[in-house]
């Protein structure tokens, strides 16, 4: 993992799923009372009931036989854009995972990858352990995108690689990092601009990332890198320690 991107934990405000001070989606036994709702934010898988309940579930993407999965995970996911459903980061992908028949992950063979309360390294431990975690390559739509030390304090440091991740060609990725965020991939420009969904700040939004151009925000009249954390203001200047492009892990595909 490159870490030519030095990073400020006293100065950063965060904006990423951490930033609820919340700790991320953790396996536990939820009591038969617990309101719908609050089992779909601890992670459970909401019934058809609720989902049917819920605005625009009319358009259930499972039964698009005309679409693509990979399209289907995007299109699904985009119905959620701008709205709070899912809770936090993992939630949401848990959410748009049933939503699209379940292509990421089955619960069963999740709940067997995890090694810390986080769902999302539990995620990413099980397609890194299938061969399915890649960081030297530009994912497809549909794949998923990890981010580490997201959170204000990180827990666990970790060691870069030394090399900017899309140059160096190095292999998978062999061992779990300090993963704390994960988002889905909804584009990719022939720039090597990336466009993901993830909820952050309490919604889900667009962010983008391009390593190509790591000092840039914006090129050509669009925007091709945005913000994990608040900087400090340097009178406009870009600041790559801030963007997302240096809190990303890896992909993971299915």
């Amino acid at each position: 993992m490159r870490r030519w991107l030095a990073l400020s934990a006293t100065t950063l405000l965060l904006v990423g799923c951490a930033q609820q001070q919340t700790v991320e989606t953790p396996t536990l036994p939820i009591a038969n009372n617990t309101p719908t709702e609050q089992k779909m934010y601890l992670g459970e898988k909401p019934s058809n009931e609720y989902f049917l309940q819920k605005e625009h579930e009319s358009f259930d993407l499972r039964t698009a036989p005309d679409l693509s999965l990979r399209e289907s995970i995007v299109q699904n996911a985009l119905m959620y854009l701008g709205k709070r459903d899912g809770g936090d980061c993992s939630g949401f992908v848990s959410l748009i995972n049933y939503k699209t028949g379940d292509p990421f992950f089955q619960d069963k063979e999740l709940s067997q990858s995890f090694d810390n309360a986080r769902k999302s390294r539990a995620m990413f431990n099980l397609m890194s352990k299938k061969g399915n975690a890649f960081e030297t390559t530009l994912p497809h739509m549909g794949d998923l995108v990890f981010f580490e030390n997201t959170e204000r304090k990180p827990a666990v440091k970790t060691k870069g690689k030394g090399k900017n991740k899309i140059a160096a060609k190095q292999p998978a990725v062999q061992v779990a990092e300090n993963i704390t965020h994960v988002g889905i991939v909804t584009k990719v420009e022939t720039d090597g601009t990336v466009e993901f969904i993830h909820h952050s700040n309490g919604k889900n939004i667009l962010d983008y990332m391009n390593f190509n151009y790591p000092m840039l925000t914006n090129k050509d009249g669009k925007v091709i890198n945005t913000y994990m954390k608040r900087c400090p203001s340097q009178k406009g200047a870009a600041q790559p320690q801030c963007m997302n492009i240096a809190f990303f892990v890896a992909y993971g595909t299915f």
